[in-house]
């Protein structure tokens, strides 16, 4: 197990907002009202103040693993997650290099067979580089798939500290880029001063051509310092798979709460802590990430429009679980242990309330 050595707030700042060459101001710019304007549809949706209630119910969504006197813990990826990066390395890669290749093919076939000036330049000065832009980024998709899911830590994890006014991080530090991809990508633990933090709603929307999508999260600015907003690292709670528009103030303002207003460790006295346990095997990765494997009955019984909808679609969803379940395994294979800084451990405590790892 390795234990990482605590980086304080300002020591670390994100390779990506790191001011570019002969440049003073970070690429982020500042975290100020005036910089980053919130009531966007796509981009700032909101930005929040911690001495205010926001609408709705408090909420974790079963993302707080532990539980200290003074602190909570957030878990970085519920084992649901796992092995969704494998899965779009081999799917992407799968359909990137089948297209690529095709447009790489047609364009030189093409050209032989039609001896044209015209079928040349169109086909080598066209198709062909599109195949071959096609085929780099099918590349790019796998072997940044495959880093992402692959000997990486086995969580990375959270902690809102209220008594010390702190935030704890694991992160692993992906290095950006092409080059980035064949460099190592250390494991770090940072403290942010909760005071220097800020949160935000923030909206993305992607369409497919055919239907429009806008996700939502909660993203976490940190500033330089006190007198300076530059914005030096960010963050986020939970995801767009399991947010809206709707839970993400509700997940907001139980942090707020719980770090403001003395508020409960969790929304409710009901609510489960969230389960860290690795599946057992292969099969029940595959029962971890969708409607097959172990549970299969259960589901069955508890979400049976989900099911229905799963198995109407078994040609797509059969294969997709099958390799995501896939991914989820060898992730939980590879995966790195990794253990807080004896600083952070004194500073929270033991664990009041946790699911094993």
């Amino acid at each position: 197990m390795k234990e990482l050595k605590l980086l304080k707030h300002g020591e670390r700042v994100r390779l990506e907002y790191a001011p570019p060459p002969g440049a003073t101001e970070g690429a982020m710019g500042s975290s100020t009202g005036e910089e980053r304007p919130d009531g966007q549809v796509s981009g700032v949706a909101k930005r929040y103040r911690k001495d205010r209630t926001v609408e709705g119910f408090p909420q974790a969504l079963g993302w707080i693993k532990a539980t200290y006197k003074e602190a909570i813990e957030y878990t970085g990826m519920t084992k649901e997650l796992r092995g969704y990066g494998f899965f779009l390395a081999v799917f992407g890669g799968v359909v990137g290099f089948g297209a690529g290749g095709l447009f790489v093919l047609t364009a030189v076939v093409d050209a032989l067979r039609d001896g044209t000036v015209s079928a040349y330049l169109f086909n080598f000065l066209f198709m062909l580089p599109a195949g071959l832009i096609a085929l780099a980024f099918a590349l790019w998709i796998t072997l940044f798939g495959l880093r992402v899911d692959l000997f990486k830590p086995t969580d990375l994890p959270i902690i809102f500290d209220r008594k010390h006014g702190k935030i704890y991080r694991i992160l692993r530090e992906e290095q950006p880029g092409w080059r980035g991809l064949f460099k190592p990508w250390p494991v770090l633990a940072c403290e942010y001063e909760w005071e220097l933090v800020d949160a935000e709603h923030e909206a993305e929307i992607l369409t497919t051509g055919a239907t429009v999508v806008r996700n939502h999260f909660l993203m976490f600015i940190v500033r330089k310092s006190a007198s300076d907003p530059t914005i030096i690292d960010s963050f986020q709670i939970a995801n767009a798979s399991s947010l809206s528009e709707h839970l993400v103030p509700a997940v907001w303002e139980h942090i707020r709460r719980f770090m403001e207003d003395g508020g409960p460790h969790l929304p409710s006295l009901t609510e489960p802590l969230a389960n860290m346990e690795a599946p057992l095997d292969w099969w029940h990765s595959v029962g971890a990430t969708g409607p097959f494997g172990p549970g299969y009955m259960k589901r069955w019984n508890e979400q049976p429009g989900y099911m229905w909808f799963m198995h109407l679609a078994l040609p797509v969803t059969l294969p997709m679980f099958l390799l995501w379940g896939t991914g989820n395994c060898l992730s939980y294979k590879t995966a790195i242990t990794v253990d807080w800084p004896q600083e952070v451990k004194r500073a929270v405590g033991p664990s009041m309330k946790s699911e094993p790892v």
